[in-house]
């Protein structure tokens, strides 16, 4: 049996310490410690045992990519925060309702007509609003022929601001594709120059 303190110490430090690491301090045997916590709170998962959402769940309700919500967290300022979970995993938390306050100053950064209603229960009613302006600028791939007239107008010495109200493109979109389209150019000469001089 563990006693009123070790059960104390064991919420403080429960997703800020790993179990192995939380069982070492208190002297127990980790695997008991696990059975411990799925008696007293029906689960060992420190995931369920938060009340928040990984960033990986807030992506995958978002209709985003998760490198997208850390980019959230790591540039816009999204509150999270870093947990441990059972023996070593870390995983990034963020609470909902502060995701909601952040969400409401960061409107322009959201599609919400991808997100299905109340799937972020309590859910804003500024949302329902919001859910019904859809995003146009969703990532459209680029074709051969455009890749081609990127290039034609590049070496025309057109500027790329020119370049992306052509081809009805935003400026980072064509600046970023003639990039990669430059450093995939170089990369296959240098290719060929070291097949020849081999």
């Amino acid at each position: 049996m563990y006693t009123t303190e070790e059960m104390v110490y064991i919420e403080q430090n429960l997703g800020s310490l790993s179990l192995q690491k939380i069982a070492e301090k208190l002297g127990r045997n980790p695997k008991s410690l696990e059975m411990t916590l799925i008696r007293k709170r029906g689960t060992s998962s420190t995931i369920d045992s938060t009340g928040m959402i990984t960033a990986g769940e807030l992506a995958k309700v978002m209709g985003v990519d998760r490198n997208t919500v850390i980019g959230w967290t790591s540039r816009h300022g999204l509150p999270f925060k870093k947990k441990v979970t059972r023996y070593k995993k870390t995983f990034t938390f963020i609470d909902i309702n502060e995701f909601w306050a952040w969400a409401e100053l960061n409107r322009q950064r959201i599609d919400f007509s991808k997100l299905v209603r109340n799937s972020l229960p309590p859910e804003p009613d500024w949302v329902q609003a919001e859910r019904k302006n859809k995003k146009a600028n969703n990532y459209r791939s680029w074709t051969v022929l455009e890749e081609e007239q990127l290039i034609q107008l590049a070496s025309s010495g057109l500027p790329l601001k020119s370049i992306a109200e052509i081809l009805n493109r935003s400026h980072g979109s064509v600046e970023k594709k003639y990039n990669r389209l430059l450093t995939l150019n170089n990369e296959r000469c240098k290719l060929m120059s070291d097949r020849i001089n081999s």
